[in-house]
């Protein structure tokens, strides 16, 4: 009985032990931070398809068409703004930089930070079009 008290014991310290070792992680980097913030702001793209079709449907069997032809509008630009937003970020980093961590440049560290604020703002911007495309639709 000691012996079965002692192994469950051992390991019980040794598991405990290595998941505190998994677990205690470096802060992620800018990078990594800057990537996390456009996956919840993709995370919501397939949101912005929907709201499209149901306004697009709406639209169709409106007389008064404008409202649901605007909130649209709004959200395809907003769809576009993170197209253009990814384009252009994947022209200032490479695969490497973006995904296993590679060292950037200065110059590069300053893009990184314009990105983030870029990001921050294509986040807004995307929230907004949601926002009012709900509304729309529930008027």
């Amino acid at each position: 009985m000691k012996n079965l008290f002692l192994t469950v014991a051992t390991i019980f310290v040794l598991g405990t032990a290595a998941i505190n070792a998994q677990t205690t992680t470096t802060p992620p980097t800018k990078m990594e931070e800057v990537m996390k913030s456009h996956d919840v702001v993709m995370d919501k793209m397939p949101l912005v398809s929907r709201l499209i079709n149901k306004l697009q449907t709406k639209a169709n069997a409106s007389y008064k068409k404008s409202k649901y032809e605007n909130a649209i509008a709004d959200l395809k630009n907003a769809n576009e703004s993170m197209m253009v937003w990814m384009e252009n970020f994947g022209k200032r980093f490479d695969a490497d930089e973006m995904l296993k961590g590679k060292t950037l440049s200065p110059k590069k560290q300053e893009w990184l930070l314009e990105e983030e604020k870029k990001v921050s703002q294509l986040d807004e911007e995307i929230d907004l079009s949601l926002a009012q495309a709900q509304a729309v639709l529930n008027n």
